[in-house]
Parts: structure tokens; C-alpha cells; sequence
């Protein structure tokens, strides 16, 4: 599984005699490369190992996978094995290969993953950290693999995947539009958004939703900035607002999307015209893998620690509470964080901070040493040999 390279008077022959003997590979004379892993019509789900081979008479630029069309990564050099997580969505799956020499030249390869099929046994063991460390509020980004101990339940785990630095995401940007966020700040929101947007390299991908008591915009799962933010235009502050439906279809279209997930929540956490309760956002949360910011956008006079204090038609002052209290846990237990703000000008500069967090955490993967697979829940604690450092992650996870 190496890219090598052919001496050129043996090459060419030798490159169409091996694309030859590979069904559904589309190859160069002077490139060929074939996906090794999976196999053609191989049932996968959740994470799993993408492998190419590759020959080329030019030396190879890189060896490009694509699942279902979207890029997940690229190697500049071999063995050419790629991590990606498939998602739980029991579907096939189209996984492609694409091989560049240094002039420009490609080969690719492609082959269709099967489902499980219904009533097999599937196991989907790798569980995938994200890690944020930082001292003083400031990131600490020179740690290895060694300095991190990650706890399940108590028993040390050993550490398989260790990656430090940029992982590519999924973000869902949920947007308050309800009456509270006319004018300025919903302006200043749209800004912050597009801010988020332009700052996405070119393996994330975002989703637009702007709500309040309805859906007012949302765009679908996409890496294109013009797209994502077509979703901010044409929308007005105004109507209640249902964090908890919305936040709860965020969560659930993430499931199926691949690798880092997360949801950027703006809103002043007030939830009024949901369908849904809190707890029941809570349990989604903790079926889930993705962490949630939450942009608290404080009414005047309040304070970050306040609990609301109103009244409605819809709810008494004692499921206010109740609600928020629901909020601050979903969001603590993801792993994620509420950064309160006062004003508007503070909204555009906190999207920009989300997004260098994420290109600074750490990323672990350990198989879990004891799995019940009986829904208890699983608690997790990260222990970094350095002092004086904070540590977030997802406090735990469901065992299925």
C-alpha cells in the first residue's frame, strides 16, 4: 500500500495491464489507483477505514476519498489509510478514490458499500473525544498522546486514534429570529453567522436554520459559503420562539453526518412555543455525539447566573426555570459551552472564537474495555498530565 513510482519505460504497460483487472476503476496509463477498503458491496456502518493502493510513472501529488461525494481527507504520501466516520445511518454508501501525479495526471476508483442488513449484529465501537484544553482561558496546543489519560467509568482506556489540530466538522447554526432579535441584533447575528461561514475550510460543512415560532430559512448540509448564506437573507425578528423543537431536529439530523458534529446555538434561551419539552432535548443530547455552543444573548439588566423570570400564556414562571435549567445541562454535557453575552457587537466576535476553539481541540479515539450495550450510561473524564489546566469534553454517553 505504498504510492510507488514506475520507471517510465516499464510504466505505462504495466499501469493499463493493472487497470485492467480492476472493475470499476476509471484509469490513467501513467496513473492507477484502487480502493483496497472497503470492498465493493462490503456492509459498513459508524467508523471505519478507507485503504488505496497507487502506482504512477510521476511522482503522486495526492491520493483524494470522497464518501457520497463530499471530500474527507487527502494524503500527500503513503500508506494511503484514512479514518472516517460513516455515520449510524444504516445506508449504502459511494466511496471514491482519486489519485493526482505532480503534472496534473488522475486516476480514480470507486466502489458502493451494501446496508447491515435488518436483524444482523453490527458493532460500532470506536468512541471519538473531542478535547478542549486550555490554561487561563488561553489553549494549550503542545500536547501528545502520552499527556492525555481518558477515563470510562473509571478504567484508563487505551488510546487508538490522537489527532492535534484541525478536524473537520458538521456544524448546525441555529439562529434566533423571534421578535426579541429585531433590528440590530439580528443584523449583527446574520454578520456573525456569515463570519462562521467564511471562516469553514473546505472538508466542513454547515446547516442554516433561522426560527423563531416557525422556520423562517434553513438551508440544507453544504460546504458552499453562497449557500449557506443564502439562509441568512430574507428574515425578519419577529413571532415566540421554540428553541427546544429546533434544537432537537439539529441534533437528530447530525446523527447521520460523518465525523466532528456540533450546534451553534444564538438565542436568549427563552424558550415559549416549543412542542417539546427540555427533557425531552436533554435525552436526544445524550443519544447524541455532537456539542453544543450556546450564544446566551442576556437581556438588559440580567446577569450570565439569572434564572428567567417571566410569565406567558403558554408557560408559568416555574417551567421557564425548568426549561432553561434543561438548556445548561445539554450543553455541559456535550462537551460544549454557554458564553454569555450583553450586547450585539459582542455577537460577531464570539462566532470567530467558536470557530478557532474548534481548530484547536484534540481528537482521541479509544474502544471502550467493557461494553454492556444495556443504554446504561457511561461517564467520561479526560486526565492531562499538565497542572493548571481546564479540560472539556462530553461528559458521557449512552452504551447501546
Amino acid at each position: 500500500m505504498t504510492g510507488r513510482l514506475l520507471p517510465r519505460w516499464l510504466g505505462p504497460s504495466l499501469l493499463v495491464m493493472a487497470g485492467l483487472t480492476q472493475a470499476g476503476a476509471q484509469q490513467n496509463s501513467q496513473v492507477w489507483v484502487h480502493l483496497l477498503e472497503p470492498a465493493e458491496g462490503q456492509e459498513v456502518i459508524g467508523e471505519v477505514e478507507l485503504v488505496a493502493d497507487a502506482l504512477a510513472e510521476l511522482p503522486i501529488k495526492d491520493v483524494a476519498f470522497f464518501v457520497d461525494g463530499r471530500p474527507v481527507g487527502s494524503l500527500t504520501a503513503a500508506p494511503f489509510r484514512l479514518r472516517v466516520d460513516l455515520g449510524l445511518d444504516n445506508r449504502a454508501h459511494v466511496i471514491e478514490v482519486v489519485a493526482t501525479d505532480t503534472e496534473g495526471r488522475q486516476a480514480r476508483h470507486r466502489v458502493q458499500t451494501a446496508q447491515v442488513p435488518l436483524g444482523s449484529r453490527y458493532d460500532v465501537d470506536l468512541r471519538q473525544l473531542y478535547v478542549t484544553v486550555t490554561r487561563d482561558g488561553a489553549p494549550v496546543r503542545d500536547l501528545g498522546r502520552g499527556d492525555f489519560t481518558v477515563l470510562d467509568d473509571g478504567r484508563p482506556q487505551q488510546l487508538i486514534t490522537f489527532e492535534n489540530g484541525d478536524v473537520p466538522f458538521t456544524a448546525a447554526l441555529l439562529i434566533d429570529a423571534s421578535a426579541s432579535m429585531f433590528g440590530t441584533k439580528l443584523e449583527a447575528a446574520r454578520a456573525g453567522a456569515a463570519s462562521f461561514i467564511r471562516g469553514m475550510r473546505e472538508l466542513d460543512e454547515g446547516k442554516v436554520t433561522v426560527f423563531s415560532d416557525v422556520i423562517q430559512n434553513t438551508t440544507p448540509f453544504s460546504g458552499n459559503p453562497e449557500v449557506l448564506t443564502a439562509g441568512l437573507t430574507g428574515v425578519l425578528g419577529q413571532g415566540g420562539t421554540a428553541v427546544n423543537d429546533n434544537l432537537y431536529a439539529a441534533l437528530k439530523l447530525l446523527e447521520s453526518r460523518q465525523g466532528r458534529r456540533l450546534v451553534v446555538l444564538l438565542s436568549d434561551g427563552i424558550d415559549s412555543h416549543s412542542a417539546l419539552d427540555g427533557a425531552e432535548v436533554l435525552e436526544a443530547a445524550r443519544r447524541s455525539q455532537a456539542m453544543v455552543y450556546w450564544i446566551r444573548l442576556l437581556q438588559p439588566g440580567e446577569n450570565a447566573d439569572d434564572e428567567p423570570r417571566m410569565a406567558s400564556a403558554w408557560r408559568m414562571p416555574d417551567d421557564y426555570r425548568r426549561q432553561a435549567k434543561a438548556l445548561r445541562e445539554l450543553v455541559e454535557l456535550s462537551g460544549g459551552r454557554i458564553i454569555p453575552i450583553h450586547s450585539a457587537t459582542e455577537i460577531e466576535p464570539v462566532f470567530v472564537e467558536i470557530l478557532r476553539e474548534l481548530r484547536e481541540q484534540y481528537a482521541l479515539g479509544y474502544y471502550p474495555s467493557e461494553r454492556q450495550r444495556d443504554g446504561s450510561w457511561h461517564r467520561l473524564k479526560i486526565e492531562v498530565d499538565r497542572s493548571g489546566v481546564d479540560v472539556r469534553t462530553q461528559r458521557g454517553y449512552l452504551d447501546f
